[in-house]
Formats: C-alpha cells, sequence, structure tokens
C-alpha cells in the first residue's frame, strides 16, 4: 500500500471505483506526523463501506458498536486488497482478503 497525503492527490473524481466501493470491506491506515514529520501515532481501521461522496468522504462501517467513520474522499489512496491476512495493530484483530485498502499521513496543523 502507498501512502498518499492530499497535497498530491489527483482531483478527478472516479465515480466506477466510488461506486465500487460501496459494500466493499475496506483496510485504512492512518499514520499521524506534526507539521515537521515526526510521528504522533497509528491507527488502522477495517470495515464496510457505506457511502462514498466528492464532499462527504468515504464513510466506514467498523462493526465495533462504534459510530461510522469517515475518511477524505482521497481515490487515488485506494488499491485493491493484497490476498492475506492483517494483523490490526491496535486491536487484537485479523483482517482477511479486504477488498480494498488505503494509507493516509494526517499531518497536524501549525499552531500560531
Amino acid at each position: 500500500m502507498d501512502s498518499i497525503d492530499s497535497e498530491g492527490c489527483d482531483e478527478d473524481w472516479d465515480q466506477d471505483l466510488a461506486d465500487d466501493l460501496i459494500g466493499s470491506s475496506l483496510l485504512v491506515g492512518l499514520t499521524y506526523v506534526d507539521p515537521e514529520g515526526a510521528l504522533l501515532g497509528r491507527r488502522q481501521v477495517f470495515g464496510i463501506v457505506e457511502t462514498v461522496d466528492a464532499e462527504a468522504g468515504i464513510v466506514i462501517r467498523t462493526g465495533d458498536g462504534h459510530a461510522p467513520f469517515t475518511v477524505a474522499p482521497l481515490l487515488d489512496a485506494i488499491e485493491v486488497g493484497e490476498p492475506g491476512l492483517y494483523q490490526l495493530a491496535d486491536q487484537d484483530r485479523v483482517v482477511e482478503n479486504p477488498d480494498f485498502t488505503a494509507l493516509f499521513t494526517v499531518t497536524r496543523p501549525r499552531r500560531n
């Protein structure tokens, strides 16, 4: 999985991919960094995509009893999942053969 940030994203919307995502499993890796690029933390989210909207984002139903999780609508970050087992780092959960995967780097804004 390649990491992507919003500055390097292609602005063309791929409606076919957006449609394919709905009802599919999606494994998302989030890396949080400060403005200088130092690691602040990591998180993984896995679930079924409920909706995909160019403005509202990609909504994932995680199935863990929490509210749905929304990620930015950066379709360039979405890749077809590689077959295999994925251990979620922050949970005792293993994901098998996700339909799609994505990696995002989230940069904390500078504080004045």
